[in-house]
């Protein structure tokens, strides 16, 4: 019955060109609902990549800045250890004795060590008692100056190559500061002494402004700076229920727009701009910070509404006008990262060249009736293996063919949840290959990746079933192992340790190595806590440690 009313109703197309419309119009309509088929997926890739390069700029810039609060917080402990545990040798007498001498002058200096210290700058106790911040207190004096004095040294020894930080300083309420880029004893020292503390990193970190007494980020306009610009990451120092000063890092902007410039991989994947908190530009990928906002007020209080119920690490897109925009809260930084994909880069880059070539493949189906209807096909296999391809590298690392960051947090959130639901214990390894940079320096890049892969595949090979591992660094990995306590994640991490350590690895012609990593393990049972990134700090903490006591261990502790 079915046959006859189909004969019935090809029966009415007594022309041929007719059954060629007819069949035109198929392959048109199956050619069309195709191409918005792939055109949906490659919007996916394509959002995906934008998060993912931007995620990598925000990490490594994340890194950098986390190295500067290690070494700003190092400082205050430092200066805390030694109110606590004053030292008094001849020189530091005699140094006080110089003070005692100099405090009602103008301006003046001391060292202890002309080739060991810094100089420590001041000014008289007439301009302390003038202005309301400053306070001279006879009782603690001495005993700041001192450890100021002991901080010279440490000061004098840091090494600042590879930082993106230009001066580090402790300006002090009693009226003196010391600075890794020393001024000479001339009358210069009062106002930049004035210039140190009128700043807002100074006072926002009084006890009324920052109660919590926690790490503060300022952007300010600085008229003596050459870009008119400075950033400023400052802690108070509290020591008995007294606020002696803060200590601070300057960040010059060149430094910030040669960073965004070197971390940006191709002329076409956009421009990425550093903000601070009020949404202020602070630095550019491009050659010279934009004449004109990219935003109008309307986009700004777009993406502010947006950004500011986030939390810090978190990222998000927007679309605005032909512009595709991603942007990532630092979490080193009281800032964002915005980066801009205008519609002409898009066209230019990988992902625009595969949509011309889609829609002009599109508009040879519509031409070639019979001919295209085989076209198509064969284009409908082959886009169906590139979003397999695009998807493989959305979600694992090209090298180790481990996962990558973005996929890793992804799956390792998810278990620490079903973990956390169901009762069982969770635990994350952190890894970090051991000198790994001096690989790279002696045989090069090749033989660095050769380690890489090879690390991985001795990490693969020490699974258990339902382990997950992925890259989170260039050399640094993590594994998530669901339903295992500390001791287990322990053991596993020291297997790894050995069949890491256990081999050695043939790099060039001659030359053999032998590789060694440090592990730091967390668990949620220790910390009452299945947040999977704060165990993971917890984890990287603990490897800092390992790496301190001499690499190539475990560290399950504090």
């Amino acid at each position: 019955m079915f046959g006859n009313a189909f004969q019935c109703v090809i029966s009415r197309f007594k022309s041929p060109q007719k059954i060629v419309n007819l069949c035109f119009i198929v392959v048109f309509l199956f050619s069309t609902v195709l191409t918005w088929r792939e055109a949906v997926v490659l919007e996916g890739a394509y959002v995906a990549n934008q998060r993912n390069s931007l995620d990598n700029v925000a990490t490594l810039l994340d890194r950098q800045l986390q190295h500067s609060i290690d070494n700003l917080l190092f400082y205050r402990n430092a200066m805390l250890y030694a109110l606590e545990s004053p030292i008094s040798t001849d020189r530091t007498r005699k140094s006080l004795a110089d003070f005692d001498t100099f405090r009602t002058q103008p301006f003046w200096q001391l060292r202890l060590d002309l080739n060991r210290s810094l100089p420590m700058s001041g000014v008289s106790d007439e301009f302390v008692r003038n202005s309301p911040l400053l306070d001279r207190d006879d009782q603690t004096l001495h005993s700041e100056l001192s450890s100021a004095l002991e901080l010279s040294y440490i000061m004098r020894l840091s090494d600042r190559s590879g930082t993106l930080q230009q001066r580090m300083f402790y300006a002090s309420r009693s009226g003196f500061f010391l600075t890794n880029t020393p001024p000479a004893n001339d009358p210069n020292i009062v106002s930049l002494y004035y210039r140190l503390i009128a700043r807002p990193y100074f006072y926002s970190q009084s006890p009324e402004n920052n109660p919590k007494r926690a790490l503060k980020w300022a952007h300010t306009f600085n008229a003596g700076a050459t870009t008119g610009q400075i950033v400023t990451a400052s802690v108070p120092l509290d020591f008995n229920g007294r606020w002696y000063g803060v200590l601070a890092l300057e960040y010059p902007i060149n430094s910030l727009h040669n960073f965004l410039q070197q971390a940006k991989y191709d002329d076409h994947e956009g421009t990425v701009l550093l903000y601070d908190n009020e949404l202020n530009p602070i630095a550019s990928s491009l050659e010279h910070m934009p004449t004109h906002s990219l935003f109008t007020d309307p986009q700004l209080a777009r993406i502010a509404n947006v950004v500011t119920s986030a939390k810090q690490g978190a990222q998000g897109e927007l679309r605005m006008d032909s512009r595709f925009i991603t942007w990532a809260k630092l979490n080193n930084f009281d800032g964002l990262l915005v980066k801009v994909h205008t519609l002409e880069e898009g066209v230019q880059g990988e992902f625009g060249r595969i949509s011309i070539v889609l829609t002009v493949l599109w508009v040879l189906f519509t031409l070639m009736i019979f001919a295209s209807w085989i076209v198509i096909r064969r284009l409908v296999n082959n886009m169906f293996s590139l979003q397999q391809t695009l998807s493989w590298r959305a979600n694992y690392d090209t090298l180790t063919r481990l996962y990558n960051r973005g996929a890793f947090f992804e799956i390792a959130c998810k278990l620490s949840r079903e973990c956390e639901q169901q009762g069982l214990p969770f635990s994350v390894i952190q890894m970090d290959l051991d000198l790994f940079k001096s690989i790279n320096d002696r045989f090069g890049h090749s033989s660095g990746d050769k380690v890489l892969t090879h690390a991985a595949t001795m990490l693969s090979d020490a699974f258990r079933t339902g382990d997950v591992a992925g890259r989170v660094g260039g050399e640094e990995f993590c594994i998530v192992l669901p339903d295992t306590t500390l001791e287990e994640a322990t053991k596993v991490a020291e297997r790894i340790r050995v069949r890491i350590n256990s081999k050695e690895l043939l790099l060039k012609q001659g030359n053999t190595v032998r590789i060694s990593a440090s592990f730091g393990v967390s668990s949620a049972d220790e910390f009452s806590d299945y947040d999977f990134e704060r165990l993971q700090t917890y984890a990287d903490h603990r490897l800092y440690k390992a790496k301190q006591n001499g690499r190539n261990q475990v560290c399950h502790h504090d």
